[in-house]
């Protein structure tokens, strides 16, 4: 993608566009830099030759003839007696004329410049013009200093090179204090400079190497061309780092480009010739000013780049031609500083299209920028539907967007204001993941705590949500409405979940929370909710209810199977009425009747559900209710209302069926009469009549209630629709039909409700079953009466076929729910004596979870229970013969196992006797001896439990563990590294413990893996004793290792433990000393010289972000810092990274040094959005004006997210 200015001008690539954004270009100026004012290589050689009075030679005239003017001079310089005049002649024609116009130069300048903004030319020219452009900004004696000559050059790719560097020589200019120097001018100074010698060629061979190269006022078959290009194009092929080379030269039309540049591989960039006033193409009229644009564009790319995109985007999508769309890719390619310019400027909206077609933005960035231009036109329809296209496509994040924006605007009309709103707030398919998210609630929901925010979140996924569609055939099929009058002129809308695969399995999970009441409080606002939105959005409009078709039954059933929306909210209040009305009869009849006041039908058909309840209504309530029911409902609803008919009518008042049946005889033609049948449409209303009285009456009858009359007038229309002749059947009750399923749910209720003498067999077999609700139920009867539940096991036999029964026993006493039961600490004595005749082979089906209560049982105040330690080890040990698994957590895995459980128990024990300051119990000791010693995976979890307490265990008066604990530590097997882990990912380690298993921290923190905490405590245990050491604070001998084996580990251990390193001296910079900058220079500084590997192999990139903001927290010793920390960052990945900076002082303190620290975290090559850089880099000019012009500045400028 190339650059372009002018018709005529020439097409700069985007290579050389960005290398020069970046100061990564040097422009080598030949003597069109300078012309006319100043002759070319020929003239000159012409004017020299007639100074001197000398005529030119016949080989000299071919020579000539042929541009090799540097073999002419050379014949020349042969053929005079002193040479030297020849070279004053040189000097005599190059002097610069008074009033010289340097506009050439001042571009040139403006152009060729590394990133610090310091000017990089080179140039074969012997003049000084550039050096005299260059004092109209910088004084006399900072020109000299830039200005080179000859062979004092300086070398490419060094951090000094730069300046104006004249690599053939130069003449003299009093007026700048500048000397003359040797010059390259005849083919002998030539052949020495670039063949013989070589310096010349060297230094362009490097400088192509470091530095993209522009030739400017050169033609192909120009000496310097000739003598420097025909090695180069040699050399390329050697060395493919070679950067290109560009060649900015004049043509007559640009398909005559001379061939030659090809030869030489060097890219040219053609302009045309202008015509001069004789009307000859021979004018550099087009490049000139093109050259000056370029460098508007160098110079402050942000604000330029605002002007050009302002004017093509100002226009209709289809009025730009295909440059402008190229050149608009080329403005907002890889930048995103833009975006705040083409919110207000575009109308199309088209252009947007072609921002994502051509992948000029991020989804993220799509999501803003989209949302910020569609709130400046809320009352367009065309935004609106373009506003719902985006959202298919960009999901969540836009509608999150454009809803904060929407809130912002003010004073937009109220009907629009709705519908954006509406649109906000709908939710489009974007794979959100949700049965991930109903899986984790409903292991929320089975979990010991379940909290009413746990409750709200799982019936939130119940919720349907407002889905909205748009497309072509859409609003093809019907006529366009302007002004819209309700959402459906402009999109879609439907009520929907994201999916439905986790919700029967949710509902379930809720209905098993025994709190019934609550759950209906929640679930009857999301219906309030759901409903109010079907009136914002118009699904419900008059007697009109689409949500009524969306569920098939308000009770469970196949019908529901294959329906969105709130079917399965509805389902979830309609099972929780019977247990929530045992809770509070009248707060559901409460309820029942604010669902039958809901706007729509789906309220009024939940309240003749609550009509079936006998628990709730009596049949005279329930027949009342429907002798008062409105006449739309009392016709519309079939299912419902049908089966309370049924349900119902057997027990209710004579007058009240009565007067329900009139309804069915009398009030049907009224509400049919009301739909008007159009002309050539068949009357499909008595149809209808007949199969509602139809099934009304059905229901009476089957209830045994249906009066004469009303048998007659079934009677006669089973006679008059020979289809309705049958009975009812299951499909009657809904006006489509498909074939479902049916859900059984199980619960305690069985064991409840068993004989004393029997409930230990159905306990048994309720385990058995193959229902999994069944199977919970003998554990909900454990936690709802753990009493009834052992006194059913107490006399049982202790054996293989009831210890699972004890199992969950146990657990629902080790974990008890809800509040403090005064008879639990008798219950556990109780348990514990029965199982005193317990032999070993039932112990070991039950020592996992009896470890379990033993460890939350009142053991220090009942001897009893304490005295099963021994047993229970014991048993444990046997039991457990699994090898240790080496791939998972050691710690994690001993805390849930009974080895492990008991050792802390043990000293949890001991801790208690000191604190009350008892002497500790021999049996105590005996057990941390067993504890240590004890074979098999249970062994270890016990020894995993004391290195986890190693600071704790030393200190125990008459412990002799310590020892073992060193032999098990100082291990090569799985058991020794896991054991290592535990002790070095402890946050706990004072230096008694850290001197005794030194060897063993040592060694553990080189294995360590995995992130978090455990890196940060692993790092500290070599790293404090480190720092302590070198702030004078304790010995090497105190903590048992010293500085050198703390640079060792991090030398010899992996990226894991420099991570946590990298991230504890974060965190310690703001804890050594108020006075971060002492906290740097004693401590944090001293400490990384100390012990942070130098060699280039330690050099990762995640240590970029910690040292980046370590070197800002620093303070006042930001510089010294950043000095020693910069070589070890390189560029940041993703979003973020100036948070640190931001909040800082430093871009104020220390503009420069702040640069230098963003230029290395997000120059070229970074990932990073660079979102939070632009504000950073306004407090840097605010602060130091001058480095506005600073290349890296405006590359960062450019390059920065804003969200504007």
């Amino acid at each position: 993608m190339s650059l372009r200015f002018s018709e005529a001008g020439p097409e700069f690539p985007e290579q050389l566009v960005e290398a020069l954004l970046t100061g990564d270009v040097v422009f080598l100026c030949g003597a069109g830099v300078s012309a006319p004012q100043l002759p070319g290589f020929g003239a000159l050689v012409t004017r020299c030759f007639a100074s001197l009075n000398v005529e030119m030679s016949a080989s000299e005239q071919l020579s000539f003839k042929e541009n090799r003017f540097e073999e002419a001079l050379g014949s020349l310089s042969r053929r005079i007696v002193n040479p030297a005049e020849m070279t004053r002649a040189v000097v005599a024609e190059l002097q610069p004329p008074a009033d010289a116009d340097l506009s050439h130069h001042r571009t040139i300048l403006r152009l060729s410049r590394d990133l610090e903004n310091r000017p990089a030319i080179v140039t074969t020219n012997f003049d000084t013009l550039i050096e005299r452009a260059l004092m109209e900004t910088e004084d006399a004696d900072q020109v000299r200093t830039f200005s080179f000559a000859g062979q004092d050059l300086p070398p490419p790719g060094s951090a000094g090179f730069g300046g104006i560097i004249h690599i053939h020589g130069r003449i003299a200019d009093p007026d700048v204090g500048l000397d003359e120097t040797p010059l390259v001018v005849t083919s002998a100074d030539y052949g020495d400079a670039y063949m013989r010698s070589g310096w010349a060629s060297r230094f362009l061979f490097d400088l192509c190497r470091t530095k993209t190269v522009v030739l400017v006022g050169y033609s192909a078959g120009d000496a310097p061309v000739r003598y420097f290009l025909n090695v180069l194009e040699a050399d390329r092929q050697r060395f493919p780092d070679l950067r290109p080379v560009y060649a900015i030269d004049a043509v007559v039309t640009r398909d005559l480009a001379d061939v030659r540049w090809a030869a030489l591989a060097v890219e040219p960039i053609a302009y045309e010739y202008q015509l001069d006033a004789a009307g000859n193409p021979t004018s550099h009229a087009a490049l000139w000013p093109d050259l000056e644009k370029l460098a508007d564009l160098v110079e402050r790319p942000r604000a330029t780049r605002r002007e050009w995109a302002q004017a093509i985007l100002a226009k209709p999508f289809a009025d730009a031609d295909a440059s402008e769309l190229d050149h608009a890719a080329w403005l907002f390619s890889g930048r995103r500083d833009l975006w705040s310019l083409a919110i207000p400027i575009i109308i199309d909206g088209d252009w947007f299209d072609f921002f994502a077609d051509r992948k000029l933005w991020t989804e993220r960035d799509a999501s803003w920028i989209i949302a910020a231009w569609l709130v400046r036109d809320l009352a367009s329809s065309d935004r609106f539907r373009r506003a719902v296209d985006w959202l298919e496509k960009l999901g969540k994040p836009f509608a999150d967007e454009l809803a904060r924006r929407i809130r912002q605007v003010k004073d937009a009309p109220v009907l629009w204001l709705r519908l954006w709103r509406l649109l906000a707030i709908s939710r489009p398919d974007r794979g959100d993941h949700w049965e991930d998210r109903a899986y984790t609630l409903m292991e929320v929901l089975k979990g010991p705590v379940v909290l009413h925010a746990d409750m709200e979140r799982a019936v939130s996924l119940l919720t349907p949500a407002l889905e909205l569609r748009s497309g072509r055939s859409f609003f093809d099929d019907e006529p366009a409405v302007d002004p819209p009058r309700r959402l459906s002129d402009l999109a879609w809308p439907r009520l929907t979940l994201s999916d439905r695969g986790g919700a029967s399995d949710l509902v379930a999970a809720l209905l098993a929370l025994p709190e019934p009441l609550v759950l209906l409080e929640i679930a009857s606002a999301r219906l309030r909710a759901t409903v109010g939105l079907s009136l914002d959005i118009g699904t419900i409009e008059g007697d009109y209810d689409g949500n009524d078709s969306a569920v098939p039954s308000v009770e469970p059933h196949g019908q529901n199977e294959h329906h969105d929306g709130p079917v399965f909210l509805v389902e979830l209040l309609a099972r929780l009425l019977k247990p929530a009305a045992a809770k509070d009869r009248d707060a559901v009849r409460a309820q029942a009747s604010a669902w039958k006041a809901m706007p729509g039908i789906l309220g009024a058909r939940l309240w003749l559900h609550s009509l079936r309840q006998a628990e709730l209504f009596d049949a005279d309530e329930a027949f009342a209710g429907l002798v008062g029911l409105s006449r739309d409902i009392f016709w519309t609803v079939r299912r419902e209302l049908a089966l309370v008919l049924r349900d119902r009518a057997g027990d209710a008042n004579a007058d009240l069926v009565a007067a329900v049946e009139k309804r069915i005889l009398t009030e049907g033609p009224a509400y049919y009469d009301r739909y008007v049948v159009e002309a050539g449409q068949a009357d499909w209303r008595s149809h209808a009549l007949d199969a509602a009285i139809w099934l009304r009456l059905n229901m009476l009858e089957q209830a045994g209630r249906l009066s004469a009359e009303g048998a007659v007038e079934l009677a006669a229309v089973k006679a008059r629709r020979v289809y309705l002749a049958r009975d009812v059947e299951d499909q009657d009750f809904f006006g489509s039909y498909s074939t479902g399923v049916h859900m059984v749910v199980g619960d305690a209720q069985p064991i409840i409700d068993a004989a004393e003498g029997e409930r230990l067999q159905v306990a048994r077999e309720v385990l058995g079953s193959h229902d999994i609700e069944k199977q919970q139920g003998w554990s909900v009867f454990c936690r709802t009466n753990p009493r009834g539940a052992f006194d059913t096991l107490k006399d049982a036999p202790l054996d293989d076929a009831n210890a699972p029964l004890w199992r969950d026993l146990m657990v629902a006493l080790s974990f008890p729910e809800g509040e403090k039961d005064p008879d639990r600490r008798p219950l556990l004595v109780a348990i514990f004596a029965t199982l005193e005749l317990a032999e070993a082979p039932f112990l070991a089906l039950v020592v996992d979870r009896l470890a379990d209560l033993y460890w939350s049982s009142p053991r220090q105040t009942e001897p009893a229970i304490a005295a099963w330690w021994q047993r229970l080890f014991a048993a444990a040990v046997a039991r457990d013969t699994e090898p240790l698994d080496p791939t998972r957590d050691l710690y994690a895995d001993l805390i849930n196992t009974p080895g492990g459980r008991l050792t802390q128990a043990t000293l949890i024990d001991i801790e208690a006797r000191r604190k009350a300051g008892e002497s500790i119990d021999p049996e105590l000791l005996v057990a941390l001896d067993a504890a240590v010693a004890a074979p098999g995976r249970q062994g270890t979890m016990a020894r995993g439990a004391l290195v986890f307490a190693a600071g704790f265990v030393l200190t125990i008066e008459g412990q002799t563990v310590a020892p073992l604990l060193e032999a098990a530590l100082a291990g090569d097997g799985d058991e020794a590294i896991a054991l290592r882990r535990v002790l070095v990912t402890d946050s706990r380690l004072s230096s008694v413990a850290s001197r005794t298993f030194s060897a063993a921290v040592l060694r553990g923190v080189s294995e360590l893996t995995g992130r978090g905490h455990d890196l940060t405590n692993a790092a500290a245990k070599i790293i404090a004793p480190a720092l302590s050491i070198l702030r004078g604070e304790q010995t090497e001998t105190d903590w048992g290792m010293g500085v050198a084996d703390a640079a060792r580990a991090l030398r010899t251990g992996p990226l894991a433990l420099r991570t946590g390193v990298a991230e504890l001296v974060k965190q310690w910079i703001h804890q050594i000393d108020e006075d971060r900058a002492v906290a740097w220079r004693t401590g944090i500084g001293p400490l990384l010289l100390a012990v942070w590997p130098r060699e280039r192999s330690f050099h990762e990139r995640e240590f970029s972000r910690h040292f980046a903001d370590l070197a800002v927290e620093s303070g006042d010793a930001f510089p010294e810092a950043l000095e020693q920390l910069l070589p070890h960052m390189s560029l940041l990945e993703g979003h973020g990274g100036t948070h640190v900076i931001e909040r800082s002082g430093a871009p104020e303190k220390f503009p420069r040094e702040t640069l230098i620290l963003l230029w290395k975290l997000f120059g070229p090559g970074t990932t990073s959005d660079l979102y939070g850089v632009p504000k950073i880099l306004a407090r840097l000019i605010a602060a130091l004006p001058a480095i506005e012009l600073d290349r890296r500045l405006q590359w960062l400028d450019q390059k920065a997210t804003r969200y504007e």
